[in-house]
């Protein structure tokens, strides 16, 4: 049984809810980001960032960074994150996580034990298992 602790990414970068969408756009193009995990000030997951959230604001990174470096850049990412945020615990087996990505068309997944965020699971931990099994029964 493989379980979304094995492949997860622990202690992953996640920024709160009231950081600038000037600050989260610098983390995640630094960083090399899709997904950020948004927290309150208790480290409980509240919310989900990713490049396609953004994409929906405005076009793409580039065009926004123009409208972030101005009076868009404060606005605290609390209001325009996503907070209906699907999570998992590391216990659960895999498959579940990649049945939930698919069928809520999203991309990474928060993971999280006693209300703390302790990892993400993405889409590409989940092909990178994939890989992994057929290289083993190969």
């Amino acid at each position: 049984m493989i379980l979304v602790s094995d492949y997860m990414t622990r202690n992953p970068k996640s920024v709160r809810h009231t950081d600038s969408l000037l600050y989260v756009c610098q983390q995640m193009e630094v960083g090399k980001f899709r997904h950020l995990p948004v927290v309150d000030n208790e480290g409980r997951i509240v919310g989900m960032l990713s490049e396609r959230d953004l994409r929906n604001i405005h076009a793409a990174l580039d065009v926004l960074r123009e409208s972030i470096e101005g009076e868009h850049g404060q606005l605290p990412v609390g209001e325009l994150m996503v907070t209906d945020v699907k999570t998992i615990a590391p216990t659960a087996e895999l498959h579940s996580a990649a049945g939930l990505l698919n069928d809520h068309k999203i991309g990474a997944l928060p993971v999280v034990e006693n209300d703390q965020l302790i990892g993400i699971i993405t889409y590409t931990d989940i092909l990178r298992a994939f890989i992994d099994l057929q290289v083993t029964t190969a």
